[in-house]
């Protein structure tokens, strides 16, 4: 206790916001069980072959490529796991044009179409989380998806600022 007496008040709202993180991570993680584990991993997979086999300026996609390939290998692995083709079938073709598209030409052209693609299917998301029974095996599946297309848009919104800042002006003088 004494030690928090003597911290900034900068220092003392990071430990809380970082607590807060663990906190929350920690139920989700409790109430979505396997949910989350399958998507963390294939995440945590695409950053770690991402960081190996993109080079130069490349490697500032491996955030939002990470989130959104990890995701779609996710989907994926749901869809061959049942059978059933899908509406989800469409959504992997898109998802799958966006990525390509990412990882050839770093750009606001598969940003956009990945962020509106990450728009629609959050609301699409959000309803069918709204109608399911709390503690279901969809209602934990939708969490983790709201939770992932979130994430998606903030790191794609971030490449999207950090694309601009790096692309010399034309008529610059």
């Amino acid at each position: 206790m004494s030690e928090l007496v003597g911290m900034k008040k900068e220092e003392l709202a990071s430990k809380a916001r970082d607590a807060a993180g663990w906190v929350v991570g920690g139920a989700v993680g409790i109430y979505s069980g396997i949910n989350l584990l399958l998507p963390l991993f294939a995440t945590g997979g695409v950053w770690w072959v991402s960081t190996k086999l993109l080079k130069g300026e490349k490697k500032l996609i491996i955030p939002a490529l990470s989130v959104n390939a990890g995701h779609f290998l996710w989907m994926g692995f749901g869809v061959a796991l049942t059978g059933v083709l899908n509406a989800n079938v469409a959504d992997l073709v898109v998802y799958a044009i966006g990525l390509l598209w990412l990882i050839k030409k770093p750009s606001a052209g598969p940003l956009y179409l990945l962020c509106a693609y990450q728009v629609l299917s959050l609301v699409v998301n959000t309803a069918a989380f709204v109608d399911a029974a709390v503690g279901s095996i969809g209602h934990k599946a939708l969490l983790v998806h709201l939770i992932w297309r979130a994430l998606a848009l903030f790191l794609m919104v971030k490449l999207f600022l950090s694309l601009r800042q790096n692309v010399p002006q034309a008529n610059a003088p």
